[in-house]
Parts: structure tokens; C-alpha cells; sequence
């Protein structure tokens, strides 16, 4: 019985903005700055403009224990760790290949929900998962026919 959400429909599609403008600029700007530094200064920077939503949108904080605070720790390690490794790829790798690894996010959580939750599909969910792993296909074909020409 799920609907479409307008504030949801906006967000996902702010999201796939920012994700297309920072691929594109990261490789444009990245070019003498270190990885790291790359990424910390746009979790920081992110970081900063979701506070001011965040106050006014969600609410108050529990009091931390050690479990929460193992949680933000290891949140925070992983996705340091992981922004890294992302930064250093978009460096090193094409803007096309870039941005269709974005599609494969949605993907593997569906088939994790899928394999670890037990959670099932209908028709139409298969037949848009394929649709999005043959766009990702033929994308890379291009890619690389122009490459090659």
C-alpha cells in the first residue's frame, strides 16, 4: 500500500543532483588535493548544512550510552573509510564508469533485503532491476566504443 511521497520524490532527487555535480566536480577540483582531505572537508561541509534540518526536523536525541556511542564511532569510521575509497576512485576512473556505479546502490539493497531479510520482489521490481543493470550495461558499451574510436 506505499505511495509516492512528494518530500521523498524531492529528496531523492536532490540526492541524485548532488551525487551527479560532486562526481563531475570532484574529478574536476581533486586534481592536487589528497583524498582524505577531499573527503573531509565534504562530510564536513554536508555535515553542516543537514544540522540546521536536522534541529528543526527531527527530534531530540536519547541520552548516549557505550552501545550508541560504539554505533556513531563505527558509522563514522566506515563511512570515512568509505567516502576515501570512493574520492580516490572518481580520481582515477572514468566519469561514465563513476556514474553508473551510483545505480548499484539500490541494487544491492534489494538483494540483500532480498537474500538476508527474505524479503520478495513482484514482476515489475525484477523487470526495473534489470532495466537499470542493462542501462549500466550499454552505458559502459558506449563508454567504451567511444574510448576506442
Amino acid at each position: 500500500d506505499a505511495q509516492l511521497d512528494v518530500w521523498g520524490l524531492a529528496a531523492a532527487l536532490g540526492g541524485a543532483l548532488s551525487m551527479a555535480f560532486g562526481t563531475v566536480l570532484t574529478r574536476k577540483w581533486s586534481t592536487d588535493i589528497r583524498p582524505l582531505v577531499l573527503t573531509s572537508w565534504q562530510l564536513t561541509a554536508g555535515g553542516l548544512l543537514l544540522v540546521p534540518i536536522a534541529l528543526l526536523a527531527e527530534p531530540a536525541l536519547p541520552a548516549l550510552d557505550r552501545a550508541n556511542l560504539s554505533g556513531f564511532a563505527y558509522l563514522g569510521v566506515t563511512t570515512a573509510l568509505t567516502y576515501l575509497l570512493w574520492f580516490r576512485g572518481i580520481a582515477r576512473i572514468e566519469p561514465e564508469a563513476v556514474s553508473a556505479l551510483g545505480f548499484l546502490s539500490p541494487l544491492t539493497a534489494i538483494a540483500l533485503g532480498w537474500l538476508v531479510l527474505g524479503q520478495s520482489l513482484s514482476l515489475t521490481q525484477i523487470m526495473g532491476a534489470m532495466l537499470v543493470v542493462s542501462s549500466i550495461i550499454m552505458s559502459q558499451r558506449e563508454a567504451r566504443r567511444r574510448r576506442t574510436n
